[in-house]
């Protein structure tokens, strides 16, 4: 977990990340599979936005001063609170290692940690409550609603579904607090491809029956899956396909990560999913409905972390929105700021006749465009083989901790081979 030099080179079709380290050599790791959508992501225009303060000072440099500290380079657009440490899961992969024997953080330590995010931020944006499960809290309406009286508009629970799947009552509940939506884990729609993420449990209909639920209460709903390769890479478009008839905003693809918990069996540096197997993949299982190309980087993050698209569906058509107005253009053209919600704009305007100034910033949930459009992202988080500290600093994906600070969501998770952590442990667990 020490700062080591690093070089970024090419075979000529895949991108490597070589890392030298004086007492244990030379290692290196797959960072992208396909060189000349890297080379692509590069063209991006993107804008800094500092936090309008700082928690931490300069001390001992990038990683080790979080909080965050001056060398940021990038505010909170999404602020991910994780509310407790219990699961109803046991998940073979999981970013928290959840579950654990911890007290849940008090109301008034998330009151705080709230005010301390206006502070720094400078305004709300959107937020997470994660766990863990954080639906298994009792008193998750509660925190709901004090979230929403902070002045936070979108609110999203990060959730499994088995809650919401077994309580008729808790969707309707959460929504009347004021959530906005859920971020629904789903990794295929066979036992085959989640089981080894998540166990055997019968996912699928527990799934369903959530999305029912949320869908009834009037909450946005967004797909997470994790993919892993030889596993499930092989459904990216059935799961697009399921959402779309499910009426979900979109869906986000996660390449697995080596974080937290997983069987060290999966891990294999050098061939792993990255951002351009997950693309390429749509493409070559929608036989071309959905291309490589349709996915653009997210511009207020490093180009490397994230590539996006947005689409229109009709009469059951996928169609991406950059075949019908230029994005890079506008990409470009909206340098001040760049995001995905400029582009939005000017696709309104055209599409809609939306006028660009009643569309806010900031939220891919935007409440003038709810249903008109549906959003496929990709993230590539990194891991202790791959992460790079340019990126880091880029980041705009921070975990709130219980103590109020903010930690971008890579190096919050990121573990040694030995299980050692730099934040999560720290930061998190002084709940009383």
């Amino acid at each position: 977990m020490q700062i080591i030099p690093a070089g970024i080179y090419t075979d000529g079709v895949r991108v490597f990340m070589q890392k030298k380290c004086s007492r244990h050599g030379i290692f290196q790791g797959l960072i992208w599979s396909d060189y000349q959508l890297y080379q692509k992501s590069f063209r991006f225009s993107r804008k800094i936005t500092r936090p309008a303060g700082c928690a931490t000072s300069v001390v001992r440099n990038c990683p080790y001063d979080c909080g965050l500290c001056p060398e940021h380079e990038q505010h909170t657009c999404l602020a991910i609170l994780e509310v407790t440490d219990e699961c109803n899961l046991n998940c073979p992969i999981c970013l928290a290692s959840s579950p654990k024997m911890s007290e849940d953080p008090k109301i008034e330590r998330i009151e705080e940690a709230l005010k301390k995010f206006l502070r720094y931020e400078g305004r709300s944006a959107c937020i997470q409550l994660s766990g863990g499960e954080p639906t298994v809290r009792q008193d998750l309406v509660d925190i709901v609603n004090i979230v929403r009286g902070f002045g936070f508009k979108s609110i999203e629970i990060d959730t499994n579904g088995i809650e919401l799947a077994k309580n008729p009552k808790l969707a309707k509940e959460l929504a009347d607090a004021g959530l906005t939506g859920i971020y629904l884990q789903f990794d295929g729609l066979t036992a085959d491809a989640w089981a080894p993420l998540r166990g055997s449990l019968d996912l699928l209909t527990i799934k369903e029956k959530a999305v029912e639920r949320a869908k009834k209460a009037g909450l946005e709903i967004a797909l997470a899956a994790t993919i892993v390769k030889g596993v499930n890479d092989n459904q990216l478009w059935e799961i697009i396909r399921y959402a779309i008839k499910k009426d979900t905003k979109g869906v986000n693809f996660q390449p697995f990560a080596a974080l937290g918990r997983f069987p060290s069996k999966l891990l294999n540096p050098m061939d792993r999913t990255t951002i351009p197997d997950v693309v390429k993949g749509i493409e070559m299982q929608s036989r071309g409905q959905l291309k490589a190309e349709d996915f653009v980087p997210i511009p207020c993050p490093d180009n490397r972390c994230a590539v996006l698209t947005y689409t229109i569906i009709k009469k059951g058509k996928i169609t991406p929105i950059n075949r019908i107005v230029d994005v890079e253009k506008i990409v470009d053209y909206y340098a001040e700021p760049a995001d995905f919600n400029e582009v939005l704009r000017a696709a309104s305007e055209i599409l809609y006749g939306i006028k660009k100034d009643d569309v806010q910033c900031c939220s891919a949930s935007m409440d003038l465009l709810k249903g008109q459009y549906f959003s496929i992202g990709c993230h590539g988080l990194q891991d202790i083989w791959n992460i790079d500290l340019n990126r880091v600093k880029k980041c705009c994906v921070h975990e709130l901790t219980i103590k109020g600070k903010l930690v971008p969501f890579c190096l919050f998770n990121v573990i040694s081979q030995k299980g050692e952590t730099l934040y999560r442990r720290r930061e998190s667990k002084s709940f009383k």
